[in-house]
């Protein structure tokens, strides 16, 4: 449904937008200041200048300790965003939403020029974040369900591609919706906050 910033549009929108900022801040911390590599080579180091020997292991096994508190913000965030998909899943069986493809159709049958960017990122967007999405859950209950370890790694793979996919197109959304607010003059991020007339 192309309409209204309904309240429950709005909570979907920033449930998922902060739990795909929150997870990419995750990933950001465990890629740089919170990476075991770099920490685990602080720690042997450190030890090292009081005479302090570390092995290799021990080092690897603090390091992963110290960053634990951070995955178990991750998995919190990923339940949000699972959350946001069953709201937006809920939307669109009750006709409250549409799904994304649909608006990349309408814009191409009105030859919406802007519109046919606009809505091919956001479907991309939706795709990219729907395929992190499964591909975690898979990695989060893969000894549950008695996957290999390789089938794991290979899993793990997906799921770092689909991830460097969100900042790629999440950068575009961003970019596109300031654009559209600065040529524009029309209040779409207001409007998101506080809920407006339509759906532009």
């Amino acid at each position: 449904m192309e309409g209204k910033y309904t309240k429950l549009y709005r909570i979907w929108h920033w449930l998922m937008a902060f739990s795909v900022i929150g997870l990419l801040g995750t990933v950001f911390l465990r890629k740089t200041f919170l990476s075991w590599h770099t920490n685990s080579d602080i720690i042997i180091a450190k030890f090292s200048e009081q005479g302090i020997v570390v092995t290799e292991e021990l080092a690897k096994v603090t390091a992963q300790a110290i960053r634990s508190g951070m995955w178990e913000w991750h998995y919190i965030l990923a339940v949000g965003l699972g959350l946001s998909m069953i709201i937006r899943m809920y939307m669109m069986i009750t006709k409250k939403a549409e799904m994304p493809i649909i608006y990349v159709f309408k814009s191409f049958k009105n030859n919406d020029n802007q519109g046919k960017i606009k809505y091919t990122v956001y479907t991309i967007l939706c795709f990219f974040i729907m395929a992190m999405s499964i591909s975690g859950a898979i990695i989060y209950f893969g000894q549950d369900l008695n996957m290999s370890k390789d089938s794991i790694y290979n899993v793990k793979e997906i799921h770092e591609n689909m991830m460097n996919g969100v900042i790629i197109f999440v950068i575009l959304h961003l970019t596109g919706v300031f654009k559209h607010e600065l040529t524009t003059k029309e209040p779409i991020i207001s409007k998101m906050i506080h809920g407006n007339d339509t759906i532009s």
